[in-house]
């Protein structure tokens, strides 16, 4: 069968070469493009002014139309039409989808009518970790088959997440690839142009500003080991006297916002920035990535940090305008400026989007879990002597206040797969609160959530970002009716089994005490990780009869489980070492954990970052490198 495919859209030839691919993937037809009147599938992007993507599906005996008010509408329209013949995107990269084979009848048999308008306008990732080439190619790949529409780039380029990779840091096993500055900057300028294919909303810079005032380059990411030259000084933050790097960190160092230089030189960088990326739709203005470090001159100290940021941001506004540029700023709540403004506002509220990032809150709990009659007033602001809270009570206390001053579109930049997933030994737990944290977001007035996160975030499984793409898109999903569609597809018959298993894992595991939240002496806490490695050890023969007798990307995934099986063995014997308080044997046994990780790396690569969670767990769990 040959199938005539009308177009109307931008970019025809990636979209031409998806519907292509899938069509001979999943019934062997092949598609040949037509004229539009003539054609018998349509996909074309209608556009509108609708503030969110818009999809409408229809097919009856073969003939119909696939149509969307964005450009990335059509393609998730496009993945959600083969979606209704039973393709599932479990992970990132083509070569892990699952799908069946399927008949030309099944096709001209099948009616599908389908109209959705998204739940959230704010649908995407950040980038971190330790990353390839591909590992973001694919990732950025996958956002609209899940329903996402944004992908963000910290910095200048995503040089340091291509560094810790090919330089293969925090692994002695892996020998070390060509890379420069140079190699990085290639590299970025071919995923921006994957991000343009499919008309991903571009997210851009965050952090590095301040570095940039003092002549450092965003790219560089958390470099340290500097020593700032003796006129950069007085631009930077007075700390106890003196005017230094923080850390010797530029990314780290606040400034003096009192000084007008700083101010004036910040506002005329991102200007020229905002002139030469165009395609960046919403460029990130923040301020330096570590607390407790603002400056403590006279003139500083008249005002909280907040209120001079927002100074800078009605100055940046301004001088956009005055070029003509029509570029969204996203501001950021996050360690000083999680305390409101107590004088100034935001002139032109039209420009800016606000993003809530609540870093340090637990992920053992949601949001739809808060008694929100009980959210205390948010603490005073008290200069270079904040903690950051917790609790979401407290998180979401700083979050109000904000609103009062500002309501205009806002999104949460969360971090459940940041840090917290890693001690989720079963991924399960952090899905469901991801599921109920989205759900709950309407309440609180927010437009969407960005997840700053690994990319290399699946081992043993993607469900958790699988869920938060499907509940962005549509927030009235079952959270059971997901889980079976996703494990389903990814362990067959006895997927039951698999999630019961999983499911035990994140019971006895614990988000909050691989991210340092909690007592370090938790010996309950000890039992549980003891009851994880008799579950590691229980569910040997199961994984091993499953990868016996299945075939294809099944039995890559219950290979997959078989090597999670062995590192939750190793990794719940440590911490359970750690939290009975025996050190030493902790030590020892995180040393076998390390040599398996590392040894084996290569082997689930795209799935498991070996060298973020060896940094997560040194930062934070109390192991040592």
């Amino acid at each position: 069968m040959i199938l005539k495919v009308g177009y109307k859209l931008e970019d025809i030839d990636f979209i031409k070469a998806e519907a292509k691919y899938y069509f001979e993937k999943v019934f062997a037809i092949q598609v040949e493009e037509c004229e539009w009147e003539t054609s018998d599938l349509k996909l074309a992007v209608q556009e509108n002014d609708a503030d969110l993507d818009q999809i409408h599906i229809e097919l009856e005996q073969g003939r119909g139309s696939i149509t969307s008010n964005s450009k990335v509408g059509i393609l998730i329209a496009l993945y959600r039409f083969f979606h209704e013949f039973g393709v599932r995107y479990v992970r990132p990269g083509k070569e892990q989808e699952m799908y069946q084979s399927l008949a030309e009848a099944d096709f001209l048999e099948k009616e599908i009518h389908i109209e959705e308008t998204a739940s959230f306008k704010h649908r995407g990732v950040c980038i971190e970790g330790a990353d390839s080439y591909d590992n973001l190619k694919n990732f950025i790949d996958w956002l609209p088959k899940i329903g996402m529409n944004s992908f963000f780039i910290q910095f200048e380029n995503p040089y340091s997440f291509f560094k810790r990779w090919y330089e293969h840091e925090f692994n002695p096993y892996a020998e070390k690839e060509p890379f420069s500055a140079e190699i990085a900057q290639e590299m970025s300028d071919l995923i921006d142009e994957e991000m343009k294919l499919r008309g991903i909303v571009h997210h851009r810079v965050g952090h590095g500003w301040t570095g940039e005032v003092l002549g450092y380059s965003s790219k560089y990411g958390w470099e340290s080991g500097l020593t700032l030259p003796e006129e950069k000084k007085p631009l930077v933050a007075e700390l106890n006297g003196k005017r230094e790097l923080f850390d010797t960190a530029p990314i780290l160092t606040s400034l003096d916002f009192a000084n007008p230089e700083v101010g004036n030189r910040m506002v005329e960088l991102i200007v020229d920035y905002a002139k030469t990326r165009r395609d960046v739709d919403y460029l990130h203005v923040w301020l330096s990535d570590a607390r407790n470090n603002i400056c403590e001159c006279e003139e500083c100290q008249k005002d909280i940090p907040s209120d001079q940021y927002i100074r800078i941001l009605n100055q940046l506004d301004e001088a956009l305008t005055k070029e003509g540029l029509n570029t969204k700023i996203c501001f950021l709540l996050y360690h000083e400026l999680l305390f409101a403004p107590k004088k100034e506002t935001l002139k032109n509220p039209e420009r800016f989007t606000m993003m809530f990032a609540p870093i340090t809150r637990t992920f053992e709990m949601s949001y739809a879990d808060v008694d929100y009659n009980a959210i205390p007033e948010a603490k005073p602001y008290v200069r270079n002597k904040i903690v950051l809270p917790n609790s979401l009570e407290e998180n979401l206390s700083y979050l109000f206040q904000w609103k009062e001053r500002f309501q205009g579109d806002s999104f949460v930049y969360d971090y459940p797969l940041g840090r917290a997933h890693y001690g989720d030994l079963g991924y399960m737990k952090i899905s469901h609160v991801i599921y109920r944290d989205v759900k709950f977001l309407k309440n609180l007035g927010l437009n969407g959530y960005i997840s700053c996160q690994e990319l290399r975030a699946g081992f043993p499984h993607n469900l958790p970002n699988y869920v938060m793409g499907h509940m962005l898109w549509n927030n009235t999903l079952s959270y059971e009716d997901l889980k079976e569609e996703y494990f389903s597809a990814m362990y067959g018959e006895a997927w039951k089994e698999v999630v019961e298993y999983l499911e035990a894992l994140s019971q006895y595991s614990s988000c909050d005490y691989f991210n340092a939240i909690g007592e370090r002496l938790n010996p309950v806490l000890s039992d549980r990780y003891g009851v994880c490695v008799n579950l590691s050890r229980e569910k040997l023969s199961l994984i091993e009869e499953n990868t016996a007798k299945t075939s294809g990307n099944q039995k890559l995934e219950w290979k997959n489980l078989g090597y999670h099986r062995e590192y939750v063995e190793k990794m719940a014997t440590a911490l359970q070492l750690i939290s009975e308080g025996k050190n030493v044997e902790a030590q020892r046994a995180w040393r076998v954990v390390l040599d398996f990780i590392r040894r084996n790396e290569m082997a689930f690569q795209p799935n498991l970052d070996v060298y973020r969670v060896i940094e997560v767990a040194k930062n934070y769990a109390g192991f040592q490198l």
